[in-house]
């Protein structure tokens, strides 16, 4: 039985958003001289675009709910400036946090941090936040740092990371590649399959994408409600990404790589950019054991 609910998708509903006062009260009102510049300002929604441009879309597609904006100034050094995103659920800021990654060496403020040139994220419980300068110093660089952790301890909500994740073979990836979501719209921003939703990908999914230590292929698994969907998403998929491969499952593709797919119970495993068709089903070998 607990090899069945390791593999069932996180099917949690969304809970209320939280306000923006509660929202404010997770930042510190000053820190090392640096005070709050001028009111927050907060965005709900597709309000997220008069922030910001595109990137919206990607907030919006892992259940963005509300944004709150703080600046802070001290005389004669860098604005400092925090952004709390509440991301409704666990899986939605850890999943943003991971669409993010890599960037830099990572740092442990809240549940995964990551800091490089004046930009430190980390998500905890339903939060995702990035603490950022524009140019770096030791002061504004401790700041930063400062800062984050306070919020991250403000924060008392924990969140679970996504089942799915213990299913790759963890000895196999490059960890800074991982990249967690149910939507295809982030799968194509990182490798592109098609515009149709090919994966049948939605909020009673889960899938995370990563890139092989060995020869930088991407492993895509998905988990399903049950086998039926599953078993609709892999015909749809070989159908329409893959019919040269006449049901075996393996194709090389026009770049002279490789790409293969499996099921098991309720997940598939697809490999993209295998050197070999050995090594395609190698890799899927040895995640089969863990999906099926």
């Amino acid at each position: 039985m607990g090899s069945l609910l390791l593999l069932l998708p996180l099917m949690m509903t969304p809970s209320d958003t939280v306000s923006p006062a509660a929202m404010q009260k997770l930042l510190p009102t000053a820190l090392f001289e640096w005070t709050f510049a001028e009111p927050s300002k907060t965005y709900t929604g597709r309000e997220i675009f008069h922030y910001m441009d595109g990137a919206g879309e990607v907030y919006l597609a892992y259940g963005f709910q509300r944004l709150l904006v703080q600046r802070y100034a001290r005389p004669g050094q860098e604005e400092i400036l925090v952004e709390v995103f509440d991301m409704s659920l666990p899986r939605n800021a850890y999943g943003a946090f991971t669409n993010m990654q890599g960037r830099g060496p990572a740092v442990e403020i809240g549940q995964g941090g990551e800091y490089k040139s004046g930009l430190l994220d980390f998500w905890k419980g339903r939060y995702f936040v990035c603490v950022m300068i524009d140019r770096e110093n030791d002061d504004a660089k401790k700041a930063v740092f400062g800062m984050a952790a306070m919020i991250s301890e403000t924060i008392t909500e924990q969140g679970e990371i996504p089942g799915i994740i213990a299913l790759l073979p963890q000895a196999d990836y490059l960890p800074e590649t991982l990249r967690y979501f149910y939507r295809n719209e982030i799968l194509n921003i990182h490798f592109y399959v098609a515009d149709k939703n090919l994966f049948h990908l939605n909020e009673a999914t889960d899938a995370v994408l990563v890139r092989i230590k060995s020869d930088k292929s991407y492993l895509l698994l998905i988990q399903y409600p049950g086998s039926t969907e599953a078993d609709a998403a892999l015909a749809d998929f070989t159908r329409q990404y893959m019919p040269e491969s006449r049901g075996s499952g393996v194709v090389r593709t026009e770049n002279k790589k490789w790409t293969a797919c499996r099921k098991g119970r309720n997940a598939l495993a697809v490999v993209f950019d295998a050197p070999t068709q050995a090594a395609a089903r190698k890799l899927l070998d040895k995640v089969q054991r863990r999906i099926r």
